[in-house]
């Protein structure tokens, strides 16, 4: 029995020319879950990750439509750990494999620190959600990081209202630093450093009876409302020259109260 072979056109609709003169700003993919090998925020150490990642470029007026497919695949034939340091080189690359001006890219993963309990200095692991992101045109690349760093916050008001105790409740401190891609990049890990003191009391992976004694207190001595961990978090940046522009979002997971505070 034969076997009948079905030819492919060889036609290539997204390179037709288009007159109706719309260039796109971003198009691309979003949220695209793939393992990538990722060098860590200070460099010392490379794992591989589950990222989710966006990757989109511009298109001119005159072309119909991007070659999708290459944008993964310029990811998965990329050569190394994807850094801070080589975001730049990346952002090239992607540029030229579909011929257009500018290139864009957020890489959302969850990087593991060191964090041992405040007393007993027990070791333990803390996941801090980490994004890489840049962008480039002909102009040049800018590139950075966002950080989302849990706290404690007490609340003021009902620690001066209770004959006793007061309330608690998770906040989230996140971070968006950006940089020129000539500047050299303050380490992920001094941001979490300074940062993770922003609300009344840090977050801890591990607690035992002396570490959790130790929070509380420290959390109670150190009441603070949403906005005073924002005010705390920005001040702690604009003290460090190196930081040229910086975005802060505080939000309060309420404990008592059904709305959260942002």
């Amino acid at each position: 029995m034969k076997k009948s072979i079905v030819e492919i056109p060889k036609a290539d609709p997204q390179t037709d020319n288009d007159t109706r003169g719309v260039a796109i700003d971003h198009v691309g993919i979003s949220n695209v879950c793939y393992p990538l090998l990722i060098s860590g925020w200070d460099n010392s150490r490379q794992e591989i990750k589950e990222v989710s990642m966006s990757l989109k470029v511009s298109l001119a007026p005159n072309v119909r439509g991007i070659h999708m497919s290459r944008l993964l695949e310029g990811v998965h034939h990329w050569s190394g750990a994807l850094s801070m340091d080589n975001m730049k080189d990346f952002l090239s690359m992607t540029r030229k494999q579909q011929d257009s001006l500018t290139a864009t890219v957020d890489c959302r993963f969850t990087w593991f620190v060191e964090r041992p309990t405040p007393k007993t200095e027990l070791p333990a692991w803390q996941g801090i959600e980490t994004t890489w992101h840049g962008h480039q045109d002909n102009e040049g690349s800018i590139i950075g990081y966002t950080l989302n760093i849990p706290v404690t916050t007490l609340c003021p008001c009902s620690r001066e209202i209770s004959d006793y105790g007061a309330h608690s409740q998770r906040g989230w401190v996140k971070v968006k630093l950006e940089w020129s891609a000539d500047d050299k990049i303050i380490c992920p890990q001094e941001i979490f450093d300074k940062l993770q003191h922003a609300g009344s009391a840090p977050i801890y992976p591990l607690l035992k009876r002396a570490d959790e004694r130790h929070v509380t207190m420290l959390a109670y001595q150190q009441p603070a409302f949403v906005e005073d961990t924002l005010r705390r978090a920005a001040l702690t940046l604009q003290q460090d020259a190196r930081v040229k522009r910086y975005e802060l979002n505080i939000c309060n997971e309420e404990s008592i109260h059904t709305q959260c505070y942002r």
